[in-house]
């Protein structure tokens, strides 16, 4: 009732105005009296407990809406339920079992993993430089914040926690993200077109997309991205049919969470605020859009904290990060990707042409979902490496799948409506026969790509082998042992003791203590690095034999590259 007093008091519009402002007033504080460095530390405690919050109020606005659910669920107790229910069993079993399961992008995969090893562990987001393991306690020395936004590892986390460490489960929740993102597809499409049929192509369509099912087998953010942008858009919709607060409530802590998952996940606000001022302008109006949006700004606070701290990062460019200068061979590069039929079915493209322009219907909503298109996929037109043909980055072409996908049913739903023009009843057999090919014609068109699907590929075969042999090189060593490595967060998930390689050169004394600590089984890994034309890297790997003496422990070679475990010994 105090809140109800409050939320009508005719002053209540300066009261939202005044915690905004001191809301924004707290990252400017923090922006004006600390460094950098001094924020990463800040975050590294503030950002889980941030997104552990969050998620927590998620699941309360989940519950509160339970009566929609439930409706839901009876709606779907029949005949459409259990076509639904083998939609979502096809994506579960053809990312699982039809595409290899395997990292994609090195070592950024392990990166994710061991920061969600990290928060569930520690309650800290970053990951380790140097991390033991004393008798099933993981205590992580070095941890360095990382560049990338920690949604996707705190889910990682999640599983962790309740399950153990344990890559697997990366892979198995990606797994499930991209079964339930052929639902929330089927559902985008149903809420806006009330046709099944219509529904059922764009949640097909959206399963056969290979890129789309190749990486959502691996431990890689994107999936993740485009499964939670797509919950947006749909708990948008369903706000704007209902106009409930419980619905709005969902929405405006799903966007600050779903901001956390990618960088470029960030638009979903204006894909939001676009969506809002087209369908609904007087909504800008209202008190309770003000209300929620408290929660929205509350929770995307330490992430415009994060954006600040990581600012000036290379990525990995020498040069510029952005430009107008990669527009012309990224524009055609990642336009043809949805036009040559190589890599993506044309005929999804096609049908999603369809859906955009043969359709009288649902013209505004048609809009949005190529606006919502285009900002996913148009930002990596003037990114350095937002190429779909730069090494693993057609990864990045994931968070445009399901606008694709959604007008793709839509088209399909249009020559499913011009084929059946003469049935009649629901059950006609020319109906479902002519609905039935539309359906054959998807999966004989992706009857092609079924070797791109299945295969694992050349790309980053020398990382992989890397990953290969270094699971064999531990096996036969002592549990209490210690390994340098250029890449410890992937030996750390694997529950063993490493640390940087640079700390044989830079910290020779800890490297004494840890030979007395561990009774001299400190080892040298000769990974990948070690093979590259990097000069750095190479010149490091030399350093550690020039500093000690080596003992072969294990040792493989794939094509050119050579790769070991060597027991250090300090030189006389």
């Amino acid at each position: 009732m105090i809140l109800k007093k409050i939320y009508d008091y005719r002053f209540y519009p300066l009261i939202l105005v005044f915690i905004y402002l001191c809301l924004f007033g707290v990252d400017v504080y923090l922006l004006d009296h600390f460094s950098k460095g001094e924020i990463t530390n800040i975050l590294k405690k503030w950002v889980p407990w941030g997104l552990r919050v969050n998620f927590f109020l998620l699941v309360i606005s989940v519950a509160i809406c339970y009566r929609d659910l439930l409706n839901l669920v009876r709606q779907f107790l029949n005949k459409k339920g259990l076509l639904l229910g083998v939609l979502f069993v096809i994506a579960f079993s053809m990312t699982s079992f039809v595409v290899p399961r395997t990292h994609r992008i090195f070592y950024d995969e392990d990166i994710y993993a061991n920061v969600g090893q990290n928060i569930a562990l520690t309650n800290q987001t970053g990951f380790c430089n140097y991390g033991t393991f004393e008798y099933g306690e993981y205590f992580p020395h070095w941890i360095s914040y990382n560049k990338e936004p920690s949604g996707w590892p705190f889910l990682i986390s999640l599983m962790f926690q309740m399950l153990g460490t344990n890559e697997f489960y990366a892979f198995l929740l990606n797994n499930l993200f991209f079964a339930i993102g052929a639902l929330v597809a089927f559902f985008i499409t149903w809420h806006l077109t009330g046709s099944c049929f219509t529904s059922y192509v764009a949640g097909l369509a959206f399963t056969l997309i290979p890129h789309n099912l190749i990486w959502s087998n691996t431990a890689a953010a994107e999936p993740s991205a485009a499964l939670f942008t797509g919950l947006i858009f749909l708990s948008l919709i369903v706000f704007l049919k209902t106009r409930e607060d419980r619905h709005l409530f969902f929405a405006s802590l799903m966007i600050p969470f779903v901001c956390q998952m990618r960088p470029e996940s960030l638009f979903v606000i204006p894909l939001a605020i676009v969506i809002l001022l087209i369908i609904s302008p007087g909504t800008f109006v209202r008190r309770r859009i003000w209300t929620f949006s408290l929660l929205t700004t509350l929770f995307l606070l330490p992430h415009i904290l994060h954006f600040y701290a990581v600012s000036g990062h290379s990525w990995g460019a020498e040069g510029s990060k952005f430009s107008l200068a990669f527009l012309r061979n990224n524009l055609y590069t990642n336009g043809m990707y949805y036009l040559n039929d190589q890599h993506f079915p044309v005929i999804i493209t096609v049908l999603a042409a369809l859906g955009l322009f043969c359709s009288r219907k649902l013209f505004k909503w048609r809009l949005l979902i190529l606006c919502w298109f285009i900002l996913f996929w148009g930002i990596f037109l003037f990114f350095y490496a937002g190429s779909y043909r730069y090494g693993a980055d057609v990864r990045f072409a994931l968070v445009s799948f399901m606008p694709l996908a959604v007008l793709a049913g839509m088209g399909g739903g249009w020559i499913g409506d011009r084929l059946c023009a003469g049935a009649s009843g629901e059950n006609d057999r020319r109906k479902v026969l002519l609905s039935s090919l539309i359906v054959l014609l998807m999966l004989f068109a992706f009857m092609k790509f079924m070797p791109l699907v299945s295969r694992v590929g050349q790309e980053a075969w020398g990382s992989r082998y890397d990953h290969k042999y270094a699971k064999e090189f531990i096996g036969k060593i002592p549990e209490r042992s210690i390994v340098l490595t250029q890449n410890p967060t992937m030996l750390l998930l694997w529950n063993q003791n490493a640390i940087q390689t640079y700390a044989g050169i830079n910290n020779p004394g800890l490297i004494k203590d840890l030979m007395k600590r561990y009774q001299g089984h400190v080892y040298f890994h000769y990974n990948y690095w070690c093979n590259t034309q990097n000069k750095r890297n190479v010149r490091l790997c030399q350093s550690i034999r020039d500093k000690y003496d080596l003992e072969e422990v294990a040792k493989a070679k794939e094509q050119d590259y050579e790769y070991g475990l060597y027991k250090l010994r300090v030189k006389n």
